[in-house]
């Protein structure tokens, strides 16, 4: 997924529409995004296992997709609460 968001330059789109595409590439089939991945990554298909394992720490993923603060996943509950939530 990093890889293809680099590839693409969308690291700065908005977290509704990345949990979209997100959603979208882990619904490919496997053979499709392992030929996808060896592509990218400069490797003979089909990908050996240990080949792959010692290449993919390499790859640099957004911060949003990593993990990092800032991006949760979640709907923002930001906003003031209604009437009815406040306390008293």
């Amino acid at each position: 997924m990093a890889l293809m968001i680099s590839d693409l330059g969308i690291a700065d789109t908005d977290e509704p529409k990345m949990v979209e595409m997100e959603s979208e590439v882990r619904n490919l089939p496997e053979e499709e995004l392992d030929r996808v991945l060896a592509e990218r990554l400069d490797l003979p298909y089909p990908i050996d296992e240990e080949v792959l394992d010692r290449t993919l720490p390499w790859v640099e993923e957004p911060e949003w997709l990593s993990g990092e603060p800032g991006f949760t996943g979640a709907p923002d509950m930001s906003h003031e609460p209604r009437p009815d939530e406040r306390e008293g």
